[in-house]
């Protein structure tokens, strides 16, 4: 048995350190008395899979580079697909760091999408549909998708509390646009804005104590 002389407990199993205080451990280890199972690693790790994903954009993008490049460079298409397999490349990234937390995903979703819609609208030469309907369908799905997952796995609000205030404010970004004179299509954005003033609400009269707490330690009040 492996024993700590500073903390002056034994430790079970085999360990390179103490548990407790990280020292030397002296005695004989006894991989029979071990008394937590050994983890199995995963087979692709997070980051292993936005490489695959990365290998995969660059690829796509080159041979469309080359054949753009064959075919005559008067038309730059393959621009195009470099500019969206990057764009994939990064919705994939944000879904898979927060794989493990649906709401926290959802959220910088529902950031990251409708900013790269705008970004793609204003290189196009601004249509108008990225501010039409992208940022408030997303916001819509988004919301809706929270609700859907908390109502399935039951979960309180306090563990979702900030992601769902936070995509409810920016479900009334498009009242804003609308003030602005931007949304050329108001159905879509009147729908979101409404979904998201239902919401607040909502939290205001039947969550106050949960959304004042997270006010508190979001802005340290």
């Amino acid at each position: 048995m492996q024993r700590c002389p500073s903390c002056r407990v034994t430790v079970a199993g085999h360990k390179s350190c103490c548990p407790l205080c990280g020292g030397q451990l002296t005695g004989t280890p006894e991989p029979d008395t071990e008394v937590f199972p050994a983890l199995e690693k995963p087979r692709f790790t997070g980051n292993f899979i936005l490489r695959v994903l990365a290998l995969i954009a660059v690829a796509v993008s080159a041979v469309c580079v080359l054949v753009n490049i064959a075919l005559g460079m008067h038309v730059l298409w393959s621009l195009f697909v470099t500019v969206g397999a990057a764009c994939v490349w990064a919705a994939a990234a944000v879904g898979i760091a927060y794989r493990r937390d649906i709401m926290q995903n959802l959220g910088w979703q529902a950031v990251l999408i409708p900013l790269l819609s705008v970004l793609w609208d204003v290189w196009t030469g601004w249509r108008g549909w990225s501010v039409d309907f992208v940022l408030p369908c997303v916001c819509m799905v988004a919301v809706a998708g929270m609700l859907l997952c908390a109502g399935l796995f039951k979960m309180p609000l306090h563990l979702f509390a900030g992601p769902f205030i936070s995509t409810c404010v920016l479900g009334l970004a498009p009242l804003v646009l609308i003030a602005c004179g931007l949304v050329d299509i108001l159905l879509p954005s009147l729908l979101c804005a409404g979904m998201a003033i239902v919401s607040l609400a909502a939290l205001l009269l039947f969550q106050w104590q949960t959304l004042k707490a997270e006010l508190q330690r979001r802005f340290h009040l």
